[in-house]
């Protein structure tokens, strides 16, 4: 594939079925910033809680107040190609997971070209490790990580670790995954304008790509079950990617399901994770071991401190 080709076929907004490039883009910043706010608005939150040492380096958390203290958690990592967006607007999914009986997390993190993929990498390391320590305070049931796009190849990364290691807790603290539309072989990009903020060579887009560490994740994840999904309107080099990954989690003896989800494009496919009858959001509630109709009656925001 030559660099124009490779170009497009990484330009999400190129795909879409619904509007032009650019009004796709601003639609789904608006949706997203707006239910966003509705969430902190009405659901019980805690805002910019520090997990590093950067102004990024923030998460927020709801639920955790009304919840019981066993109630599963999901943690969520923006997307943005790594250079762009922001936590602050990507809590848009929250009122339907924790109405259905989750806490969410939602994390921050650095953005290029201030810092490389590895270090947005460490990142998220030491984001899941603070949500780790939350959860064993918490008596969760378990951690759950999910990720959009870029966000999905930052959550898949984090399947890789051995958290003993890095932070001495069990690898079983993470019980399954949601990876939406991601990317799991960086080498691809190094040649097309998404790699100008993030300098990668050849080596350093491989060794941060999760296809590289897939032996990692098979040691770490055999108790795990990981959901690839991928919109129908993706690009084809997306929905290879997804498609691939997918079928060498399941090669490896892992638990996995490919969802192919009908109707979407790159952007509406985690969007639409705000309605609780859309068909990703059901995945994730029963990989989560929940209910959709045994919601919490009353989320109701007490304060958002």
């Amino acid at each position: 594939m030559n660099n124009e080709e490779l170009e497009k076929q990484y330009s999400p907004s190129k795909w879409t079925h619904r509007c032009s490039p650019d009004e796709v883009v601003k639609q789904h910043i608006m949706i997203v910033a707006e239910e966003s706010e509705k969430a902190k608005s009405e659901i019980e939150c805690q805002i910019d809680r520090i997990y590093g040492d950067t102004e990024r380096q923030k998460l927020d958390i709801f639920g955790a107040d009304t919840l019981p203290g066993d109630a599963p958690i999901f943690l969520y990592i923006h997307g943005g190609y790594w250079q762009m967006m922001d936590r602050e607007i990507s809590s848009f999914m929250v009122r339907p997971i924790c109405k259905a009986g989750a806490v969410v997390v939602v994390i921050g993190y650095d953005l290029a070209p201030k810092v490389s993929i590895s270090e947005i990498v460490n990142q998220c390391k030491k984001a899941l490790s603070y949500v780790f320590n939350l959860a064993s305070h918490r008596g969760s049931s378990g951690v759950y990580i999910g990720g959009h796009s870029a966000g999905g190849h930052l959550a898949a990364m984090m399947l890789s670790v051995d958290w003993m290691s890095e932070s001495m807790q069990s690898n079983s603290m993470i019980k399954g995954a949601l990876l939406v539309s991601g990317i799991y072989d960086l080498q691809p990009l190094v040649n097309t304008s998404v790699n100008n903020p993030l300098k990668m060579t050849q080596e350093t887009a491989w060794e941060n790509s999760p296809l590289k560490h897939l032996d990692a994740i098979k040691k770490t994840s055999s108790h795990r079950h990981i959901i690839v999904a991928v919109g129908q309107h993706d690009s084809p080099e997306f929905r290879r990617q997804s498609q691939e990954f997918q079928q060498k989690l399941k090669d490896g003896g892992l638990s996995s399901q490919y969802v192919d989800v009908a109707d979407t494009d790159h952007f509406n496919v985690v969007e639409n994770l705000q309605n609780e009858d859309y068909e990703l959001f059901k995945e994730l509630i029963k990989m989560m071991k929940l209910n959709i109709n045994d919601v919490v009656d009353d989320m109701a925001k007490t304060s958002c401190n």
